[in-house]
C-alpha cells in the first residue's frame, strides 16, 4: 500500500508553512524596528544626557601627547618607568581648566593616580595634600583620576580639602600609558627636567612620604 503523501507535497497544497512565514515575518520586523528604537534612543542618551564628565570624552588634544624631543633629556621614546621621560599628557581639570604634564617642569612633580571608590587612595589624600601645601616650592603633587565623573573628583577634593590639582582620565588613555590597572593607587615621582625617578605601588603612607621628602627635597 502507498503511503499518503506528506503534507505540502504534489496534489496536497499545504497552507501551514505561508501562515507561519507571515507570523514569524511580523514578529521579526518588530523586533528589528524595536533593536532601533532602543540603539538609537541608546545614542541620544548617551551624547546629550550623559551628565557631568567634565566635557566631551573625545576632546581634541586630551590624553596623552607628543614629548617635544627638546622636554626629553633621555634622548629615548617616553615611558612610565624609572630613568625615562615621563608621557607627557594635558587633561581637563573637574572646573573645567587643562592639567598639562610638561608645563609643570622646574620641580619634581608627583603623579598620583587614584579614584573616589579606592579605600587606599582615599587614606594617603590628607598625607598627599600636606605634601603639596608644606613642600609647595619643590614638589607638586598632581592626582589623575581614573575614569570617574568632574562630580565625584570635585566631591573628594572637597571631603579632604585638596588644593592640588586634579586631572580627569575619562577615557583611561593616560592610565593606559602608565600601565596603571584598576589596583590603585600608583604615583610616579618625576624629575624637574621631566624623568621618571621612582615608581610607588599602593598606598603612599606618612612614612614614604617622609622618606620622599629626605631623598628629594631636603
Amino acid at each position: 500500500m502507498k503511503a499518503a503523501p506528506e503534507p505540502g507535497s504534489e496534489g496536497i497544497p499545504d497552507e501551514r508553512p505561508q501562515r507561519r512565514r507571515e507570523y514569524s515575518g511580523g514578529a521579526s520586523t518588530l523586533g528589528v524596528a524595536a533593536l532601533i528604537v532602543l540603539t538609537v534612543g541608546a545614542a541620544i542618551w548617551f551624547l546629550e544626557f550623559r551628565g557631568d564628565t567634565g566635557g566631551s570624552d573625545h576632546e581634541r588634544g586630551l590624553g596623552i601627547v607628543e614629548l617635544a624631543a627638546a622636554l626629553n633629556p633621555t634622548g629615548q621614546p617616553p615611558a612610565a618607568r624609572e630613568g625615562r621621560a615621563a608621557p607627557d599628557f594635558r587633561l581637563k581639570d573637574p572646573d573645567g581648566g587643562h592639567v598639562v604634564l610638561s608645563s609643570l617642569r622646574g620641580k619634581y612633580t608627583l603623579v598620583n593616580f587614584w579614584a573616589s571608590w579606592c579605600g587606599p587612595c582615599r587614606a594617603e589624600a590628607p598625607d598627599l595634600e600636606a605634601l603639596a601645601t608644606q613642600h609647595a616650592d619643590r614638589i607638586t603633587v598632581v592626582g589623575v583620576n581614573q575614569q570617574e565623573t568632574a562630580g565625584d573628583a570635585r566631591a573628594f577634593a572637597q571631603q579632604f580639602s585638596i588644593s592640588y590639582p586634579i586631572a580627569l582620565d575619562i577615557t583611561g588613555e593616560v592610565s593606559e600609558a602608565y600601565r596603571v590597572g584598576r589596583g590603585l593607587p600608583v604615583s610616579f615621582l618625576v624629575s624637574p627636567d621631566g624623568v621618571v625617578v621612582k615608581t610607588y605601588l599602593g598606598r603612599l603612607t606618612s612614612s614614604d612620604i617622609a622618606a620622599l621628602v629626605s631623598e628629594y627635597l631636603p
